[in-house]
């Protein structure tokens, strides 16, 4: 993949989010009234994710296709969320500690420390994307493609990477954009993303 395609990708991905906003909104809105409880939190981002999914095949599921990711992979996802949990926590912690601390290495660690997080952060976008394009679904898997993709494309993944990071900083700082479908957003550019660097088979 050139670096410049990536530019057609967040297009492609804007476009396509725009052409189903309604629907996303009112996915948006449900994963965010869901995702209060904390513990369904990564259930209803695999139901974004496969309604996203959907989308991404021009089939506008909107709730129907949210439920159905939320309750097919129910399970699955709070396997993935314990592991981000206890990762987030062991980053915050350090974070905390190198902040207050008075070792004169502290500022470079504390700066290493926030950007591992905001790498394990990217990396999930795209090893999710990988999770549910992939037949073989198991998180190894997915997270060994998602670094495969970030590790062989950097330039590529960087430019999309910094506009979900983007996403996800308004989103949270503002608020707005989240309750505006954000979050449907990041997931259809990840998507998009991984879709574009998969090589079609050969026809025969």
């Amino acid at each position: 993949m050139k670096p410049a395609q990536a530019f057609d990708i967040i297009v492609d991905a804007g476009k396509l989010w725009w052409s189903d906003w309604g629907n996303q909104v009112v996915v948006s809105l449900v994963a965010i009234l869901l995702s209060l409880t904390v513990v369904l939190l990564p259930a209803a981002l695999f139901g974004i994710y496969q309604e996203t999914l959907d989308l991404s095949h021009r089939d506008r599921t909107g709730l129907i296709g949210f439920w159905k990711g939320f309750k097919q992979y129910f399970l699955k996802s709070l396997g993935w969320g314990g592991i981000n949990l206890v990762v987030i926590l062991v980053l915050v912690t350090n974070v905390w500690f190198y902040y207050n601390s008075q070792l004169e290495s502290a500022p470079v660690l504390t700066i290493l420390t926030i950007l591992t997080g905001v790498l394990w952060i990217v990396w999930q976008f795209y090893s999710l994307a990988c999770y549910f394009l992939q037949d073989e679904k198991t998180f190894k898997q997915a997270w060994r493609n998602g670094f495969v993709i970030i590790l062989k494309q950097p330039i590529y993944a960087a430019i999309i990477s910094l506009v979900m990071l983007a996403l996800l900083v308004l989103s949270f700082y503002v608020y707005i954009p989240l309750v505006l479908g954000s979050i449907p957003l990041m997931t259809i550019l990840s998507l998009k993303a991984v879709q574009a660097t998969i090589k079609p088979e050969p026809e025969v």
